[in-house]
């Protein structure tokens, strides 16, 4: 989001299957414009932090993906081993 919109996120049932379909009819009811990126993995901790880490620094991994989340996670990863 360009802009603060705290009210997307109020009164959503987190930790929930919902959670998806009332962010979306909440950005809805903001007119607030949604698109939709490929479904990926939760990452909730250090397990699947080094999955994500493992994925987009592989070399295998098309840089085209998550550049800043990749830039962060190098930056992580070159600070301290996790």
């Amino acid at each position: 989001m360009k802009e603060h919109h705290p009210e997307l996120f109020e009164g959503i049932d987190w930790s929930t299957e919902r959670v998806f379909e009332q962010t979306k009819r909440r950005a809805d009811e903001l007119a607030l414009e949604v698109s939709l990126l490929p479904a990926a993995f939760d990452v909730d901790d250090a397990a699947t932090l080094r999955r994500l880490c493992d994925e987009l620094l592989s070399d295998k991994s098309c840089a085209d993906i998550a550049p800043r989340t990749r830039k962060f996670l190098a930056e992580l990863v070159a600070r301290k081993r996790f």
